[in-house]
């Protein structure tokens, strides 16, 4: 599971560097933290305006630990649909109410229970 959290913060936080550098956004920066819990969802907010957001299916099947096989329910991330809100004008609008909360939700755990976790 570490192996999967180090590679997937590093790609993002490398596309973040590659568009900066390439000048596709004026500027860009990944700061990742992580907190101890089952995955069970994907969640990406960009510029507290978009929310990407799919569950995580759960399939039983057998992984290696310590050379044995061990049954296990893996859930798996990337085959997660996303869907997209993006927020409006209108604040009453259930996209903009959808980000909103995505956003105080994220917010909620980056600021208790999230550490640092060194790229």
């Amino acid at each position: 599971m570490s192996r999967i959290v180090s590679r997937s913060t590093q790609s993002i936080a490398d596309a973040v560097e590659e568009l900066a550098a390439l000048k596709l956004i004026e500027a860009g920066r990944a700061e990742v933290r992580v907190f101890q819990t089952s995955p069970l969802f994907k969640l990406y907010l960009l510029n507290r305006t978009e929310a990407f957001f799919g569950f995580y299916p759960v399939v039983r099947h057998s992984v290696a630990i310590k050379g044995e096989p061990v049954e296990i329910f893996d859930p798996m991330g990337k085959d997660a649909t996303l869907f997209h809100w993006a927020a409006t004008e209108d604040p009453d609008a259930i996209p903009t109410q959808y980000v909103s909360e995505a956003q105080s939700w994220f917010d909620s755990v980056w600021n208790s229970v999230a550490k640092e976790y060194a790229l």
